[in-house]
């Protein structure tokens, strides 16, 4: 049987170049692991394919993956913060908002309630920091970015220094918070690879 053998194949072979930082690898078996997403969609290889397309700087392509991934049902919090953070890199805020508003798993009650409308949110969301994978930084990168959404009116562009400026207060809000320091470190990458 094909099935098996060829899911098998892919998951070992996207561990192996996520065991050595090969990003460009695992973005290259993009349209294979696509084409048997039945067989894969409860594996974790299209978290390391948005991985992979953001470290690579492919901010657009992680978009596009992220909406034919939506297309298709799946989602986990890893996969929407790179999808969000990429939004936030091509300074799409008003995407990364649709993306938000779309999603099943930030409107689940029980994690859409650490969306703040009124401000952010981000003591609430500390319980999620560290031992949750990207949950909470996912809830952090959503927050934010509906936060930017209310300083901005429909006529205005934003610009990547404004965005920069805005997440680098951020970043300092949750080390005064009490963020772990792999969260902050995290965010902070991220940061670079989008802006610098």
């Amino acid at each position: 049987m094909k099935f098996p053998k060829e899911k098998v194949r892919i998951i070992q072979l996207v561990k192996m170049y996520e065991d050595k930082e090969d990003y460009v690898s695992i973005y290259k078996m993009k349209d294979e692991m696509l084409s048997l997403y039945e067989e894969l969609k409860e594996t974790n290889v299209f978290n390391s394919l948005a991985l992979s397309s953001f470290n690579l700087r492919y901010f657009d392509e992680t978009i596009l993956i992220g909406e034919e991934l939506l297309k298709k049902g799946y989602e986990s919090f890893s996969s929407t913060l790179y999808v969000l953070l990429s939004c936030l890199g091509c300074c799409d805020i008003y995407h990364a908002l649709s993306i938000i508003r779309r999603s099943k798993i930030l409107n689940i009650p029980d994690i859409n309630s650490y969306l703040a409308t009124d401000g952010a949110n981000y003591f609430n969301i500390l319980k999620f920091d560290s031992n949750n994978g990207d949950i909470g930084l996912a809830l952090v990168v959503a927050n934010f970015i509906v936060g930017l959404s209310k300083e901005i009116s429909n006529e205005k562009e934003i610009e990547k220094e404004y965005i920069l400026i805005r997440a680098f207060e951020v970043i300092d809000t949750l080390f005064e918070i009490g963020y772990s320091e792999a969260s902050i470190n995290k965010l902070t990458n991220a940061l670079k690879m989008m802006f610098f």
